[in-house]
């Protein structure tokens, strides 16, 4: 990995060296070979720490230095192809040349899809589809630029200037609006700085097509801009750190406007488009079968998307309707699954069970085994009892270690018999957790209600049921009415061992 000071050193050098060719060669043999030769280790030097800062990145940074080093192998293959061209030239070079320094760019421009929170740095099917994407812009601006205007000498044609720089200056505004909008600091350096670097290496691109660059070889004083234009982004990279950690806050960060990043993947299509309106004039096939793959690669994109979102809306959905730890279901969800029953209970006429459900003595073993082993516990308490309810009949957890079971259709003596399944069969279960054996128990409180108004009452019914229950000895169901079932009246009938 290269070291900042040697990176400096070398850049110096490098560019000190090209102002002596430039001065002292000029446009002379062989000071175009020279001046493009400098500009190319420029290029590897910059190309280099590119990748070291990579190296020392991770999701969304780490993929906009990806974008950025497969954009500037780009210009290093322009680059060898223009010190190929001061040797022997070739028209074929020349125009592949050209066509890849105007284009050089637009993998780095396929940074703007990148999502600060949820970039991972790795290859994804959307990032994937935005690059079929950005070849197609390629393919559409060669069509465009080159091949349509044919101006014969392989450069682009002074009629399609104008609409080069519109597009280069629409990438420049997205970055810069990028950095504006984003809510990360990582992203509104990376994307901040490279749009301001993007703007100045337009602006001497526009110096050398309309300004005092115009009509000047290879050689010339201005190759001196050119070679700044790469001493600039060496100067953001080697400045580059990732946050290590979030600035302290009193509320949590808002997430970015998504309607204004949403735009961002309209840029490429709307690219595509507007330059197939004018291949369509000259080859009508050509231009409707770009538009085509990128309505298609669009159209792809958008049906990920939408798999994503309903995907994660069933994930919040769940989310918010079942405990984390034992995915049952939480206090809100199972409330509402009572209050629902109830009301139907009263136009079936048919009664609602309630078990209310506490593990005894379930802080002693969090504080002899670690929380840790209290989890394992309740999560193996959890499923005993959701495989010992009927399939209709509800289970959730109201916190700590309360659990709650909603049994429809039962009446009291049938809610007692259910609690004392459960009760058996917890207490018939053998948990191992570490190697050591953990014996647990339930005490159970069960009342039935038959009405949605009664539903205060039955919580309370079922809640006092259950201290009664504890106060008895534990490890025992009791009715809010009727009789009483201990553990010595009903031994285990069953045993199930879990190891941990």
């Amino acid at each position: 990995m290269p070291r900042k000071p040697i990176v400096i050193a070398v850049t110096c050098v490098l560019w000190l060296a090209h102002v002596f060719v430039v001065f002292s060669l000029g446009t002379k043999s062989p000071g175009p070979f020279l001046s493009d030769l400098i500009q190319l280790a420029l290029g590897i030097v910059l190309i280099a720490a590119i990748v070291a800062a990579g190296r020392r990145s991770e999701g969304m940074a780490l993929s906009f230095w990806r974008l950025a080093a497969f954009a500037y192998m780009v210009w290093f293959v322009a680059q060898s192809f223009s010190v190929y061209n001061d040797v022997a030239a070739s028209p074929i070079v020349s125009g592949i040349e050209n066509f890849l320094f105007c284009f050089w760019f637009a993998p780095l421009a396929m940074a703007i899809f990148l999502d600060p929170e949820t970039g991972s740095g790795k290859l994804d099917t959307l990032v994937a589809l935005d690059f079929v994407q950005a070849v197609l812009v390629c393919i559409a601006a060669y069509l465009y630029f080159f091949y349509i205007p044919r101006s014969g000498t392989g450069e682009m044609s002074h009629s399609v200037w104008a609409p080069y720089f519109a597009g280069y200056g629409l990438v420049c505004v997205a970055f810069i609006l990028r950095a504006a909008l984003s809510r990360s600091r990582d992203a509104r350096y990376l994307f901040g700085r490279m749009g301001i670097f993007l703007f100045l290496s337009g602006a001497v691109d526009a110096l050398y097509d309309y300004g005092p660059g115009r009509g000047l070889h290879t050689g010339a004083w201005f190759d001196l801009l050119w070679s700044g234009v790469l001493v600039i982004p060496i100067v953001i990279v080697i400045s580059w750190k990732q946050a290590e950690a979030p600035d302290p806050m009193l509320e949590p960060p808002r997430r970015e406007s998504r309607i204004f990043t949403e735009l961002f993947y309209l840029l490429y299509p709307l690219l595509v488009l507007f330059m197939s309106l004018r291949i369509a004039r000259e080859r009508l096939g050509l231009a409707a079968m770009v538009v085509l793959l990128s309505f298609l690669c669009s159209s792809a994109r958008l049906l990920v998307t939408q798999n994503r979102l309903m995907l994660a809306k069933e994930a919040l959905r769940r989310e918010a309707s079942r405990d984390g730890l034992t995915s049952l279901w939480n206090r809100k969800a199972i409330m509402a699954i009572l209050e629902r029953d109830l009301l139907r209970s009263e136009r079936d006429h048919q009664p609602v069970g309630l078990i209310m459900i506490d593990v005894d003595h379930f802080k002693a073993i969090n504080d002899s085994r670690g929380h840790a082993a209290g989890d394992a516990v309740l999560r193996i308490i959890a499923s005993g009892i959701a495989a010992v309810v009927r399939p209709y009949d509800s289970v959730g957890r109201c916190g700590g270690e309360e659990f709650l079971i909603v049994a429809p259709g039962c009446e009291l003596a049938d809610t007692w018999d259910l609690a004392e399944r459960v009760r058996c069969h917890v207490a018939g279960c053998n948990i191992v957790v570490g190697g050591a054996s953990v014996q647990v128990s339930l005490s159970l409180g069960v009342a039935v209600a038959d009405a949605a108004v009664d539903m205060e009452k039955l919580l309370h019914a079922a809640d006092t049921a259950l201290y009664q229950a504890k106060h008895a000895g534990r490890n025992r169901v009791e009715p809010s009415m009727g009789r009483v079932a201990g553990a010595l009246e009903n031994p285990v009938t069953r045993a199930s061992d879990f190891w941990l």
